[in-house]
């Protein structure tokens, strides 16, 4: 906003809301909101002492903390699990906040979180009540874990900061909104600066780490996998080879050629369990400092993704020793004592 023109909070607050009522009023628009600060652009983080009113009890917390108008959260599509977001009313008089999840299990004690006070602010004399419990969401990293979050309503700070995020949610891909949406902004007010991406862009330097590690480490699990099937399928069909005499004695004793596949890939099943056995236990200690680059709800030792793993190795140990056990059928024993 142009600081001239935009100096007091009164002002600010004015724009904000004509702002957001002129964007939830376009075409399409589901809801539309405003924040102080937009996930994974940006943070603030507070350490600071809560004193819970009803028994003076105060505790050390660490949390994120956000000012958001009322539609931020379905904007967002951040879940309410308890009570209710913000509305127009909270304007003046008591102050109150939401909670995500996270800060209800480390600072609440047990407390029923609904209609808790604790005292809080420059002084820590200022009451805030807990008026709804919202999902945990990620802030500054995909793998992040779990961290207390605060939401304020924008309208019961004192707003310093020239520079505001608008949030919305269309039912339309955003991409056909986004000149609308520049149109409403330069109408409002046509001095101020305004960039207008959808979330995807605006969030991409986060998701930039998980996409450059996914592309690295596809790359060399694929290298992996060829320099598996490869060293496989040299290694049995060295032991095809040095085998002749044997497989030549069974199959003139009257081995039939079923019996002879089933003994090479018997042999091939063994070095395929034990090198893949030996490949999960090494993954599964050295993929936990990946887990800070893994997209939400995977985990580093995910169980599917190893059986996947797993799956892929004995499929190619089979597709490996096909050769070999083509070879090995079709020795011929006459030539094969011969060679002795």
């Amino acid at each position: 906003m142009p600081p001239t023109s935009y100096s007091g909070a009164a002002r600010k607050a004015a724009y904000i809301q004509q702002v957001v009522d002129s964007l939830a009023a376009l075409p399409g628009m589901e809801s539309a909101a405003a924040a102080r600060v937009i996930p994974f652009n940006g943070g603030t983080r507070f350490g600071s002492s809560l004193m819970f009113t009803d028994n003076k009890q105060s505790v050390q917390a660490f949390f994120h903390w956000n000012a958001v108008t009322p539609q931020f959260f379905r904007a967002m599509d951040i879940p309410l699990l308890q009570g209710r977001t913000f509305s127009p009313a909270d304007r003046g008089g008591e102050n109150v906040v939401v909670v995500n999840s996270e800060f209800v299990i480390r600072y609440l004690g047990g407390r029923q979180p609904l209609g808790t006070v604790f005292l809080w602010g420059r002084e820590g004399k200022t009451p805030y009540r807990i008026v709804g419990v919202a999902e945990g969401t990620k802030t500054m990293t995909i793998g992040e874990d779990p961290q207390p979050q605060l939401y304020e309503p924008l309208a019961q700070i004192d707003n310093d900061r020239q520079e505001i995020d608008f949030v919305v949610r269309s039912a339309i891909p955003p991409a056909l909104q986004l000149e609308a949406v520049r149109r409403t902004l330069h109408g409002i007010e046509p001095m101020a600066g305004a960039e207008v991406n959808p979330m995807y862009a605006s969030i991409g330097l986060a998701l930039l780490p998980s996409q450059v590690g996914a592309l690295l480490m596809g790359s060399a699990g694929i290298l992996g996998l060829l320099l598996a099937t490869v060293g496989l399928y040299g290694a049995m069909a060295y032991s095809v080879a040095r085998r002749s005499r044997e497989i030549g004695i069974r199959a003139a004793i009257g081995a039939g050629r079923g019996h002879i596949a089933r003994m090479v890939l018997g042999d091939a099943a063994r070095v395929t369990l034990i090198g893949t056995a030996a490949g999960l236990l090494v993954a599964l200690l050295v993929t936990k400092p990946l887990a800070m680059f893994l997209a939400p709800g995977l985990k580093p030792a995910d169980p599917l993704n190893f059986a996947v793993v797993a799956l892929a190795m004995l499929v190619t140990g089979l597709a490996a020793t096909w050769g070999p056990i083509l070879r090995a059928v079709n020795i011929d024993p006459n030539a094969a004592l011969r060679e002795e």
